[in-house]
């Protein structure tokens, strides 16, 4: 395994990451669904788009105007 594939296995694609915050409560608590890996979750708190406490960021939806995911 290469080094870009290494990286490809850890770090999602801006729609993967957009799927897993259209997974949302209706007080914007992120939920991550079945078959998901945690680690896609954890990423996109480290990068900003969930909050610490899993809320969706405006960084969050900013993600998910541009994917058209409601």
């Amino acid at each position: 395994m290469n080094a870009l594939t290494a990286r490809r296995q850890v770090e999602p694609t801006p729609a993967e990451l957009a799927r897993l915050l259209s997974h949302r409560f209706g007080d914007g608590t992120i939920y991550l669904p079945a078959g998901m890996p945690r680690q896609v979750f954890s990423l996109a708190t480290h990068l900003g788009y969930i909050s610490e406490d899993g809320y969706l960021t405006r960084k969050g939806r900013d993600l998910l105007s541009r994917y058209h995911v409601d």
